[in-house]
C-alpha cells in the first residue's frame, strides 16, 4: 500500500509540473502575440505619419515633411544628383515663389547636361514636351517659373497645372530645377467657385 501512495504522489506531481509548464508556455505565447500585435500597430501608425506629407507652419514659413526621394514638386529626381540647399537670399526668393504657388526644388550633378537630358527623356511621361535651349518663341510660363531661354526644359500642362524640368549648364556639371505651379494665382484659386453638380 505504501508503494501505491508513493506512485500516486509521483503521478500527481508530474501532472502538476506539466500543467505549470503548459500554463507558462501559454502565457509566453499570449505575451509574444500581444507584443507582436502592438509592434505592428505602432509601426503602421509611424509609417502612416511618415507618409502623410504633413506641413509644419512656423513664423519663417511652412515646411512640408517628405521622404528624401520625394522632395519637391513630385517629379523624378535624377539619381546622381544632390539637393542644393539655398542660401538666405535664394531661400527668401523661394518663399516668395511659394506664396505665389510655385514649388521649386534645385539639384546639382557633375554629369553633363546631355546625359541628364537623355535620362529625363526616358523617365518622364509622354505628356512632357521637350524644348531645346535657345528655341524661340519662349513660352510665357517660363517668366513665372524663372526658366532661362538657355535651359533645356521638359514641360507638361494639364488643365491649370504646369510642371517643368529645367536643365541649366552649371559650373562643374548640370543644375536641375523641378518646378510645379498653377496658372491661376493663389488668390484666384481660393475664389474659384466649387463646381455645381
Amino acid at each position: 500500500m505504501a508503494e501505491g501512495s508513493v506512485s500516486g504522489n509521483s503521478s500527481s506531481s508530474k501532472s502538476l509540473m506539466w500543467m505549470m509548464v503548459g500554463l507558462f508556455v501559454g502565457l509566453g505565447i499570449l505575451l509574444a502575440g500581444g507584443l507582436f500585435l502592438a509592434s505592428r500597430v505602432v509601426r503602421s501608425l509611424g509609417l502612416s505619419a511618415a507618409s502623410a506629407k504633413d506641413t509644419v507652419r512656423t513664423p519663417g514659413g511652412s515646411f512640408r515633411l517628405e521622404k528624401e526621394t520625394e522632395v519637391g514638386p513630385g517629379l523624378p529626381v535624377y539619381p546622381r544628383s544632390s539637393l542644393v540647399v539655398p542660401d538666405d537670399d535664394t531661400a527668401a526668393a523661394a518663399i516668395k515663389q511659394a506664396q505665389n504657388g510655385i514649388q521649386t526644388s534645385t539639384y546639382h550633378t557633375t554629369d553633363t547636361r546631355d546625359f541628364v537630358d537623355e535620362w529625363y527623356g526616358k523617365h518622364l511621361s509622354p505628356e512632357f514636351t521637350r524644348r531645346d535651349a535657345g528655341e524661340k518663341p519662349v513660352p510665357a510660363i517660363f517668366g513665372d517659373a524663372r526658366v532661362s531661354d538657355n535651359d533645356i526644359a521638359f514641360v507638361a500642362e494639364r488643365d491649370q497645372m504646369v510642371r517643368i524640368v529645367a536643365l541649366s549648364l552649371d559650373s562643374g556639371g548640370t543644375k536641375i530645377s523641378l518646378i510645379r505651379f498653377s496658372k491661376l494665382s493663389p488668390a484666384a484659386q481660393s475664389q474659384t467657385p466649387a463646381s455645381v453638380p
